[in-house]
């Protein structure tokens, strides 16, 4: 007897635990991926609480913080927002509050969706959240962005184990790797790195820059695994070149440009947060972009698959990245990337001199990086998972022009 063919999948559902919108990697993410699954022809609704949202994100809407059509629906689900209490407990007291809370609101939010559009598939990444799912008996897709730390690798180990799991997703192989040998034993994985919107990089240059040049850029969190440390005592060896780091939370660039109007060096500057649609024209303005990550830390050197990184090989510039296993599953040194030692400002700024001194082989790599970035569509991705958890794209890809007019 053959076996059954595919169905196409009509209605998916995305839960995600996240304050909406956020200048965060993670937010970006999620809402690309529901625009992806709406372009495959599928009715998507996204579900996230009402939280308190700072300055000008209080007033922005996900469609228009993001720039996006009108491909997927959007549906606030009330919440009791935990966050302002943080200032009056100790940190271990507050993790254990967002944990409890983070547990009840993925029952309550979960139970929102099916009355206000049950799915034929739910996606999260959250799994408290894919627990819910599961004692519902509904059929979901997990995504995982880390390692998990002891708390929520019991609730991950017995989530996997739902036998209504469709697909659990993992960033790298590194990460798939590290799950099983913490006994997170999947039937069904796949790994599937972050894709990116080649269209948003069809913009001009910023001229902002342009009486700067030579222009290095990194675009991004300024935690510490993110190497921007290594980044700016690299600018501290590159005198004549004019160091820019684009992003971060308003506290770390604060503290960041107070370490450097005290120490120096006078030739890295923090420009701070941009919206997602003034990114493309600042990275396409550099003449190096940078992938500090610290191999000091298990995320930034195993298990992330960085946005950034995406963003940068769509660009069209020139990349030098630390050398960690996770960024080496995308970059080859000397083809569409300069790799360097990680953790080493003296290394990053000798890659970044080789590749400024040499135009022949910036064009070469940036072009290279540029071809190979082509296939890493959202609707790929999307297609993908789709079709690994045992469902086809209702309709195939549907022409932008069908969202026109749609936004709000």
């Amino acid at each position: 007897m053959s076996a059954a063919l595919p169905q196409p999948l009509k209605c998916l559902a995305y839960i995600a635990n996240a304050r909406l919108p956020t200048e965060k990697a993670h937010g970006l993410q999620i809402v690309r991926m529901c625009d992806a699954f709406g372009r495959l022809g599928i009715d998507v609704t996204l579900f996230h609480p009402v939280r308190h949202q700072p300055g000008k994100l209080g007033v922005r809407e996900v469609y228009d913080y993001y720039s996006l059509d009108q491909t997927f629906a959007v549906v606030k689900v009330p919440n009791i927002d935990v966050v302002p209490i943080e200032r009056f407990l100790p940190p271990t007291a507050f993790l254990g509050v967002l944990f409890v809370h983070g547990w009840l609101w993925a029952r309550y939010g979960v139970g929102v969706a099916v009355r206000t559009a049950p799915a034929e598939l739910y996606m999260t990444r959250d799994p408290a959240v894919a627990a819910a799912l599961a004692g519902r008996g509904l059929p979901f897709v997990l995504e995982v962005h880390k390692a998990p730390e002891r708390r929520s690798l019991v609730l991950l180990r017995r989530v996997v184990q739902s036998p209504h799991l469709r697909l659990l997703v993992v960033m790298t192989e590194q990460l798939r790797q590290a799950l099983l040998e913490r006994g997170v034993v999947a039937p069904n994985v796949i790994v599937e790195h972050d894709a990116v919107d080649a269209q948003r990089f069809t913009v001009a240059p910023t001229d902002e820059w342009e009486s700067q040049k030579p222009v290095a850029v990194y675009a991004g969190h300024l935690f510490p695994e993110k190497g921007v440390g290594t980044f700016v005592e690299a600018g501290r060896l590159l005198g004549n070149v004019r160091v820019k780091v684009v992003g971060g939370m308003p506290q770390h660039v604060r503290e960041w440009r107070e370490r450097i109007e005290i120490d120096g060096p006078p030739n890295v500057e923090f420009l701070g947060h941009r919206d997602p649609d003034r990114v493309p024209s600042c990275l396409k303005a550099a003449d190096v972009l940078v992938v500090p990550n610290s191999g000091q830390h298990a995320h930034s050197s195993l298990y992330t698959s960085p946005m950034k990184l995406f963003e940068y090989m769509a660009a069209g510039r020139p990349i030098v990245a630390c050398d960690v296993p996770a960024l080496r599953e995308v970059l080859r040194h000397g083809e569409n990337a300069w790799l360097v030692a990680p953790d080493d400002p003296r290394s990053l700024a000798e890659g970044i001199r080789t590749v400024l001194n040499d135009q022949a082989l910036a064009a070469r790599l940036a072009e290279r990086a540029a071809s190979d970035v082509r296939a890493r569509t959202w609707e790929a991705r999307a297609a993908r998972i789709v079709s690994a958890a045992g469902f086809t794209p209702e309709a195939g890809l549907i022409s932008p022009e069908t969202f026109s007019g749609k936004r709000r």
